[in-house]
């Protein structure tokens, strides 16, 4: 285990089995089995960070991708807040993952956190070796996340389409 300075913390008796039931409570990986659960925390750190503190930088670049094990972080982009996450096994970093561009937007701890942070370079070297199907049960929660943020995005634009037509038809009344 690791802090977020990347302080070394020397394991106490009982901290893989309290990792392990932590990503077990994770809802993502509820159908991973025994052997994917240890891959998965073979390429996985455990990280508490406070307050205050950004956890990714817009424009960064990285592949990690972060599960939120308790605490709240906000998400802003161009300092513009987007949303913000709250609860057990929320992720967020997926974006760079999938795409392998820069960080999209800014991960700010607004309450103390612990994450986990997972390589997804590791992940997708065991996944290529045939060793775990840990990357489709991830791409599956990209997959369900992103269609959820595609249709509020979707009802968010229609609105906004509405508006426009909205207050176009007023300044032309009002002129």
């Amino acid at each position: 285990m690791t802090t977020h300075e990347g302080e070394d913390r020397k394991p106490e008796d009982g901290d893989d089995l309290d990792l392990v039931d932590v990503v077990r409570e994770i809802p993502v990986f509820h159908g991973l089995d025994d052997e994917d659960v240890a891959r998965l925390l073979d390429a996985s750190e455990m990280l508490h960070v406070p307050a205050g503190e950004t956890i990714i930088r817009e424009n960064q670049r990285d592949r990690h991708l972060y599960f939120l094990i308790d605490g709240q972080v906000g998400i802003a982009k161009e300092n513009v807040k987007l949303c913000e996450l709250r609860r057990l096994g929320d992720f967020f970093g997926e974006i760079s993952v999938i795409d392998s561009k820069c960080r999209s937007a800014t991960v700010t701890a607004k309450r103390d956190c612990l994450l986990l942070r997972l390589d997804m370079d590791a992940v997708d070297m065991d996944d290529l070796r045939g060793q775990s199907h840990v990357l489709a049960v991830i791409y599956r929660a990209f997959s369900q996340v992103l269609a959820d943020r595609l249709r509020r995005m979707n009802d968010e634009l229609l609105y906004l389409r509405r508006e426009v037509v909205r207050l176009h038809g007023r300044l032309r009344h009002d002129k």
